[in-house]
């Protein structure tokens, strides 16, 4: 269980996931993030450049980059210039994309029941629940996801993992590299570690 949760509470400095609600949509955040869930848990699955293409196209229909950039940047985002913001964000996503595939990978041996939705101060909060397929020692985890509709479609902005929040871990994270080391420190460690691949 510990394994599991360092997967999804501390992904390294640089995981992720985004989204905002319409109380009009038909289809609610619930159904949404299932479906999409069963996409990627079916394309990690695979390789090759054609699999990898449709895997970050479906990462960019369920993950709201630009609130994920600045939610986790705090009060940092606002001192930033426009290029700065760019560069980060374009870093951030390839970190997101590569720790949520890693994400995904890990919870194939686990079953996930979704266990209904409920409004938040920022959208839905889905509920879902992991349990092994073959490890009955290991206790269930639970995992919640925090949605918000952008542009007519759900986004997930935010994934609570027994409690543990994902972008308040980011944020924090961040926030102690640019006190120590600047933004540029940060932007050097994101870099680094796009290149470990």
């Amino acid at each position: 269980m510990k394994n599991f949760l360092r997967v999804f509470a501390s992904l390294a400095v640089f995981a992720v996931l985004v989204g905002s609600a319409s109380p009009a949509r038909a289809e609610s955040a619930e159904t949404y993030l299932k479906a999409k869930q069963a996409q990627l848990a079916a394309l990690v699955t695979q390789s090759g450049p054609e699999s990898d293409k449709k895997l970050t196209a479906t990462f960019d229909e369920v993950l709201d980059y630009d609130a994920l950039a600045k939610d986790s940047l705090g009060d940092n985002w606002e001192k930033l210039k426009p290029e700065e913001r760019k560069q980060f964000q374009e870093l951030l996503t390839t970190l997101v994309q590569r720790a949520y595939t890693k994400n995904i990978r890990d919870t194939l041996a686990y079953d996930i029941t979704f266990k209904g939705e409920q409004d938040a101060a920022r959208g839905k909060l889905v509920r879902t629940v992991a349990k092994h397929k073959t490890d009955q020692r290991k206790e269930p985890i639970a995992i919640d996801y925090l949605a918000h509709e952008v542009g007519g479609k759900w986004r997930v902005l935010d994934i609570v993992t027994e409690g543990s929040s994902l972008v308040g871990n980011y944020k924090s994270q961040f926030k102690r590299i640019i006190d120590k080391s600047n933004f540029s420190g940060l932007i050097e460690k994101m870099k680094l570690k796009v290149a470990e691949k």
